[in-house]
């Protein structure tokens, strides 16, 4: 009975040690550092936040994408404000069972923060981060290019090792990998008194920088480079016409923008200009000219009321003369009004054919009437 009591309790430790270290080889020493500073910088604006002080961080802590309270940033939604392009983690690849170096994580203390568990609740968390299941129940996503790791599941007890200077975590880890530096490029552009920072991967998605004085510096470390807006790129007051509906795609966290959707969408602009310009053949009852159609049909009855006339006169006599040139009158005046002989721009058959629809007033509310 003894024996097996001290082979249970030698396994554990055993099965402890044998959990390998998340390894950080090859890593570039300056990536490393950025890694460690990113994961610093989330863990004191959430200590900004807890004492009061959020409104610092302005969007960093607190308000989600939709503007509600929601407490710290995650470290996905925290990831994907400071880096650009950051991967959705269905495109993970697990890696196992790992010690993840603490200052490495990006947690999220939402529910809870080490000043709030007693006695008890401290110690049996303490015996679980050391026990053969302190892994469970864990989601955490190693960037490599990085150095850096987003705690998903088991974000809560990122904190508490900070403060307890618990050097690893153990966690399940899945590899995220984040776009290499050189498909990426830094364009800083102006349109009027308003500058701005955009990042374009693969010379075709764009993404606004939301923290410049944060992101930039960060991703010169990764090496990505400042360039001049290409003339090959559509027109950067298109781009800024277009930032406020970015789109969501499938392979980024956060939404942004295809340059090459938005480059066909310009030339299908152009093509239905340059086809509004081309001219066509219009009538004047197609036009929208005063009293054209009382006009119209005048003619039409003199002309219909005078071949009544030849033909009761047969062509004789003075009333058959009249009635004659009147007909022949007439007609080549209904001529002329129906026959397509003016030219004109597309533009003008379209608002010819379909005018703009005229208010009705009387369903219009009065002003001293409140909206529901």
């Amino acid at each position: 009975m003894e024996t097996e009591q001290k082979s249970k309790e030698l396994s554990e430790p055993e099965s402890e040690s044998s959990i390998p270290m998340l390894a950080m080889k090859g890593i570039p020493q300056e990536i490393l550092a950025l890694g460690s500073r990113l994961a610093d910088t989330k863990y004191q604006i959430d200590l900004l936040g807890k004492s009061g002080w959020g409104c610092l961080t302005a969007n960093l802590h607190g308000l989600e994408t939709s503007g509600e309270w929601d407490g710290p940033d995650d470290a996905l939604t925290f990831f994907s404000k400071i880096f650009p392009f950051a991967p959705q983690p269905v495109n993970s690849e697990s890696m196992g069972v790992f010690q993840v170096p603490t200052g490495r994580v990006i947690g999220r203390s939402w529910r809870w923060w080490p000043e709030h568990l007693n006695a008890n609740s401290e110690a049996r968390l303490a015996a679980h981060l050391s026990s053969q299941h302190a892994a469970d129940s864990t989601s955490y996503f190693f960037i490599p290019q990085l150095a850096v790791v987003l705690a998903v599941e088991g974000q809560n007890r990122v904190s508490y090792c900070r403060e307890k200077q618990i050097p690893n975590i153990m966690a399940r880890v899945s590899k995220l990998d984040y776009p290499p530096a050189d498909r990426m490029r830094i364009y800083h552009v102006m349109r009027g008194n308003t500058r701005q920072s955009w990042v374009v991967l693969h010379d075709r998605y764009l993404q606004l920088l939301q923290w410049p004085r944060i992101t930039l510096p960060a991703l010169a470390t990764y090496g990505v480079h400042s360039h001049h807006w290409p003339a090959h790129f559509p027109a950067v007051r298109h781009i800024f016409d277009e930032l406020y509906a970015p789109q969501q795609l499938e392979n980024f966290l956060a939404p942004c923008l295809d340059l090459n959707a938005i480059g066909e969408k310009i030339v299908r602009k152009q093509e239905e200009a340059r086809l509004a310009a081309q001219p066509v053949s219009m009538a004047l009852t197609d036009m929208p000219v005063a009293n054209i159609w009382p006009i119209s049909l005048t003619t039409l009855f003199i002309f219909m009321l005078s071949l009544l006339l030849v033909g009761m006169t047969m062509g004789n006599g003075m009333a058959g003369k009249v009635s004659l040139i009147t007909a022949g009158a007439s007609a080549s005046i209904l001529l002329f009004l129906m026959t397509p002989i003016l030219v004109v721009s597309r533009r003008m058959r379209r608002e010819a054919v379909t005018p703009y629809p005229s208010e009705d007033l009387s369903k219009a509310p009065s002003s001293g009437t409140a909206e529901g």
